[in-house]
């Protein structure tokens, strides 16, 4: 069957060291803004109004505004929905075959904002008229994601493509026998995982998934694989006298993938803000970036049918004997933690009565990264003489750089009679200018997906608005909208990851110092579409894909204290 290109976002992760894509790239510089109840209920559109603590990562001038200091801290609980649904056979004519649509829902905790300003008034009345200093911790992304789907499989398997993408790779190096010199090693230094081959092949062969068939006279035996849910039948002989094989999947399978991906991103802001004239302020952030993003995935594949997998073997005497497949469970766990700095600077102006103009600038962000990935398998097979098999990889690691785009973002906010407030922003950040590195600084490592972001990422435009209604002086409604589109292109398909967010909260503030809000918000995302599994592109084998309908809500609540 002929293979199909998925004009969509494919999210990928990194299975061995130097695997990074431009994908991971995309997801450790997102910025999906946080802050506090306040700005999530507005949509964020903060740029020209601060005041708040979320609209300090936004634009640092907003600290300055606030005629008084102030600590806030911002519990926050994020519902993510997806209903995933599997087809075994996505059609290259564009007729999709979905079925057992599953709802996975995931709920986390987490803490978007906490922090303090302090602002200090210079007692002059004219010019530079206060400073504010701030710390602020606020939350710039929330990596929220839990799925499980499955079905019927009767033309692939994961065990076939991994046969089929271990071709080239030694038996005895994969074992442990021999290391990539074809030295004799000792299976328990584990050396033989310091080489070019996937950890995910060494596992399958280690546990007796995979393995070499045919006769051991056949010039490429050591090199060619055959996955314990295929059948390999006699195909005649080439001409050099190699026996040739067709391979065919024994039967029908129940397959199961499953995936949980959790993390945070923070910025740690250290803020200064000046207030010129109560008309112009000045602001500047010193961010430092801390990311945590953690990666689990499971495949699982059982035979409906025992009998249509037999694996025929001969024991140490001679004897022939046949044992049949059963089941068959991989895993992967894959994290990533990072921490990075950046600048950022911004003002915001009050030309007349009302009117409020913001802009800021924030400079690429240079973050190191440290990632630790593991594989597990473990197969059962059915037989008196059966013997089931597990393998466990080390923990693979590895350290690199990565270059996060500079943003930019401008705003307009009007405020009517002190009772209503309506805000606009745009920001623009440039994906292209992101780049890898070696952990010593060189970008030779990287040239390939470096190439790669510069040729097929491009920029991203978000727009927010919000607004705020007082009817009364202690009492607000809000409401804001977020859109947000990213581009990638591809050849020549542009394939645009869009973003719709709606947003709507209230607040109280008290006559004295204590004031509370509440927000909730609701996202909408592309659809998304997961292949578990590949052949190589030569096999030409169509694999199953995931069509996963996603969206997330998030309950913010904030209370705080003016001194």
């Amino acid at each position: 069957m002929k293979r199909i290109f998925i004009a969509t976002l494919l999210v990928l992760a990194a299975t061995h060291a130097g695997a990074q894509t431009m994908y991971d790239a995309l997801t450790f510089s997102k910025n999906t803004y946080y802050g506090t109840a306040r700005s999530i209920g507005m949509g964020n559109a903060m740029t020209a109004v601060g005041g708040d603590l979320g609209s300090i990562g936004i634009n640092p001038a907003g600290s300055a505004v606030a005629g008084y200091s102030q600590f806030t801290i911002t519990p926050n609980l994020t519902v993510s929905i997806l209903n995933s649904s599997y087809s075994a056979y996505p059609d290259a004519q564009g007729v999709d075959h979905y079925i057992n649509e599953r709802n996975n829902t995931f709920t986390r905790f987490s803490m978007p904002n906490i922090g303090a300003t302090f602002n200090f008034n210079t007692g002059r009345n004219y010019g530079l008229k206060a400073i504010t200093y701030g710390f602020v911790l606020n939350g710039t992304n929330n990596f929220t994601d839990k799925m499980m789907t499955g079905g019927v499989n009767d033309r692939t398997s994961y065990l076939g493509a991994m046969a089929s993408s271990s071709y080239g790779y030694d038996i005895d190096i994969m074992n442990g026998f021999r290391d990539v010199d074809m030295n004799e090693i000792d299976v328990w230094d584990y050396a033989y995982y310091n080489t070019n081959i996937p950890f995910n092949s060494i596992v399958n062969a280690q546990a007796g998934a995979i393995s070499n068939y045919g006769y051991d006279t056949d010039s490429d035996y050591y090199w060619r694989y055959v996955g314990a849910t295929e059948i390999p039948f006699p195909a005649g002989v080439d001409d050099q006298g190699n026996n040739l094989y067709d391979i065919e999947l024994g039967g029908p399978l129940d397959q199961t993938y499953g995936r949980m991906i959790t993390g945070s991103k923070y910025d740690a802001l250290f803020n200064v803000g000046f207030n010129f004239n109560n008309r112009f302020y000045l602001g500047a952030n010193l961010g430092i970036t801390g990311l945590n993003y953690n990666f689990d995935e499971y495949f699982k594949e059982y035979a409906q049918d025992p009998a249509d997998f037999p694996i025929n073997l001969t024991d140490k005497n001679g004897n022939p004997y046949t044992i049949n497949f059963n089941n068959y469970r991989t895993r992967y766990s894959y994290a990533a933690n990072g921490t990075g700095f950046y600048g950022k600077f911004g003002f915001i102006a009050k030309p007349v009565e009302g009117l409020r103009l913001g802009a800021a600038i924030q400079t690429p962000t240079a973050m190191q990264i440290s990632e630790i990935w593991k594989h597990a398998v473990d197969i059962h097979y059915n037989g008196a003489q059966a013997r089931d098999g597990e393998a466990t990889s080390p923990e693979g690691n590895y350290d690199y750089r990565l270059r996060s785009p500079y943003r930019i973002n401008a705003g307009v906010a009007y405020t009517i009679m002190r009772m209503a407030l309506i805000s606009l922003d745009y920001e623009m950040t440039d994906y292209s200018s992101m780049r890898f590195r070696s952990r010593d600084g060189d970008y030779g490592t990287f040239n390939g997906v470096n190439d790669d972001i510069a040729s097929y990422m491009g920029m991203s435009h978000m727009i927010r608005v919000g607004a705020e209604c007082k009817p009364i002086p202690e009492f607000a409604i809000r409401a804001g909208y977020n859109f947000s589109i990213t581009p990638e292109n591809i050849g020549s398909e542009t394939l645009q990851d869009k973003l719709n967010i709606f947003s709507a909260g209230i607040g109280y503030s008290s006559p004295g110092s204590f004031f509370a809000d509440l927000a909730a918000r609701f996202w909408t995302m592309n659809d998304e579409y997961v292949s578990p599994y590949a052949y190589p592109e030569t096999d030409n084998l169509m694999t199953p894909l995931i069509l996963n309908k996603r969206s997330r809500m998030d309950i913010t609540a904030t209370i705080g204290f003016r001194f």
